[in-house]
C-alpha cells in the first residue's frame, strides 16, 4: 500500500523535471527590465591601459524570449559611444543568441550562449580583428538584485584578457 503523503516531495521534483527551459529561463530576461547606470573599464586596441567609462541602459523584453538593451558610455568628456544588445533564446536548443553593438568595428554577433545560474556566457564574434582575431567571450552576470556586470574576454598577446568590465544598477 501506498502512502499518499510519499507523493508530495516525488511530485514536486517532477515538476522541476518538467519546467522547459523556457520557462525558467523567461525569468532572466526579466531582471534587466529597467533603466540601469553604472561604471567600469574599457581596453580599447590602441590604449595601452584601460579607460574609465560610465554608462547608462534601458532594458526591455520584447517577449518572454527576446530582450533589448539600448544605452550609451562615456570615457573623460568627450568620447561618447552607443552601446546594446539584442539578445533572444531559443528554449528547443536551450541557446542564447544576438547582437551587440559598442564595438568600434562595428556590430558583433553573439552566439551559443549558455545560462547557468545567474550567468550567462556567449561567444563573442567581432566583424573585423580586435586584438589580433574575431572571437571574445561576453559573460553577462545577473543575480536578480537590481544589479549586473557586464566582462568581455578575449585573447591579447597570447593571454586571455579582460578587455571590458561594467557593473550596473537600477536607477
Amino acid at each position: 500500500m501506498i502512502k499518499t503523503g510519499t507523493f508530495g516531495p516525488i511530485a514536486a521534483l517532477l515538476l522541476v523535471v518538467a519546467m522547459s527551459p523556457a520557462q525558467a529561463d523567461a525569468g532572466y530576461f526579466q531582471r534587466f527590465n529597467g533603466s540601469f547606470a553604472g561604471s567600469g573599464t574599457v581596453q580599447r586596441e590602441q590604449d595601452s591601459s584601460p579607460r574609465r567609462v560610465s554608462c547608462s541602459l534601458t532594458g526591455a523584453t520584447a517577449s518572454a524570449n527576446r530582450l533589448r538593451m539600448d544605452g550609451t558610455c562615456r570615457a573623460a568628456i568627450i568620447v561618447r559611444r552607443a552601446i546594446g544588445a539584442d539578445l533572444r533564446y531559443d528554449p528547443s536548443t536551450d541557446r542564447f543568441s544576438g547582437t551587440y553593438t559598442g564595438s568600434s568595428r562595428g556590430p558583433a554577433q553573439l552566439r551559443n550562449g549558455r545560462l547557468r545560474g545567474d550567468t550567462l556566457t556567449l561567444d563573442l564574434v567581432y566583424p573585423q580583428p580586435v586584438h589580433g582575431d574575431r572571437n571574445a567571450v561576453m559573460t553577462i552576470r545577473n543575480s536578480g538584485n537590481g544589479a549586473f556586470t557586464l566582462t568581455v574576454t578575449d585573447r591579447v598577446d597570447g593571454q586571455n584578457r579582460t578587455t571590458s568590465n561594467v557593473t550596473l544598477q537600477k536607477s
